[in-house]
């Protein structure tokens, strides 16, 4: 199952690095879970290995994670909106990042975790790579030059995966979650510009059928 959720708070997004990306197992204090940089945006920018806690923190202030210099063009980050009481306030204007969950059936969980099977995980990791390889190539970006009003194809994604084991209620639930960073590089206009994610979404059943069909082939 893929579960796609958008993050637009980048004081919230720093803390789920900290609270929830960073660490292991609910129950195991102090342990921690080491993600991974993919994606060729990633690969442009620099990032590979393990994703470090101040480039993560860089990337969700919207700053190149080298250089800390301004990344996106987009430089308003929240809007006035009205709320259903008719009462204007401020909220966010600009998302973070996506968070693309990965999770195998309670089934798969199960045999990996409490039967100790590596080869099972092994399989899950390989599955979720390929899925998000699949999932870049669905990336765009928007172009509203020239009295252009459509999108643009650029097939690159600055990520990160983390592996988690377990749910919040302790159950073993084997997951993975796939952090794609709200920036990709328009080749044509030569810059790093916010991610359009519309065929990325109508791509998720096409996603979780990659990832469905890896997984089985290996166990």
């Amino acid at each position: 199952m893929l579960a796609p959720k958008a993050q637009y708070n980048p004081v919230d997004a720093k803390r789920y690095f900290k609270e929830h990306l960073a660490v292991g197992d609910y129950y195991a204090e102090g342990q921690t879970v080491p993600g991974q940089w993919i994606g060729q945006g990633a690969a442009d920018l620099g990032l590979s290995g393990v994703t470090s806690a101040d480039k993560f923190v860089r990337l969700c202030d919207n700053l190149h994670p080298q250089t800390g210099e301004r990344h996106t063009l987009r430089q308003k980050t929240t809007r006035i909106e009205k709320g259903i009481d008719g009462e204007e306030r401020q909220a966010a204007n600009r998302r973070v990042f996506y968070d693309f969950t990965f999770s195998p059936p309670k089934s798969v969980s199960i045999a990996a975790l409490v039967g100790n099977d590596a080869r099972i995980i092994a399989a899950h990791e390989q599955a979720v790579t390929l899925a998000m390889h699949q999932l870049q190539t669905f990336a765009a970006t928007r172009v509203r030059k020239n009295n252009e009003c459509t999108d643009r194809p650029t097939g690159n994604l600055v990520a990160a995966m983390f592996r988690h084991d377990t749910s919040r209620a302790l159950d073993p639930h084997l997951h993975t979650h796939c952090i794609v960073f709200n920036a990709t590089f328009d080749a044509v206009e030569k810059q790093w510009k916010a991610l359009q994610n519309h065929e990325m979404f109508a791509a998720q059943k096409f996603v979780e059928n990659v990832i469905t069909m890896n997984s089985r082939a290996d166990w």
